[in-house]
């Protein structure tokens, strides 16, 4: 795995591939013990993860975040029901 950017841009960020691995967790509705199993890492780690992810899209919560991540095409967002 590589430090590349795979979103980025003139927005100001740039995602790397374990940004985007969080954004699907996000995006599929996962709560911050359930994304930090996914990414074998603590709570507190995935935390700091989701905080900083938000900080890179300039989103103040985890929907915002998943909107985002609609917007940019990064992951899929499953239509509502």
């Amino acid at each position: 795995m590589t430090g590349r950017p795979l979103v980025g841009g003139q927005d100001g960020f740039a995602l790397n591939r374990r940004d985007v691995e969080v954004l699907r967790f996000l995006v599929e509705g996962k709560s911050t013990a359930q994304i930090a199993a996914g990414l074998t890492v603590s709570p507190n780690t995935a935390r700091t993860k989701i905080r900083r992810l938000r900080g890179k899209l300039q989103v103040p919560d985890r929907p915002a975040a998943v909107r985002m991540a609609r917007d940019l095409g990064v992951v899929e967002v499953p239509p509502l029901a």
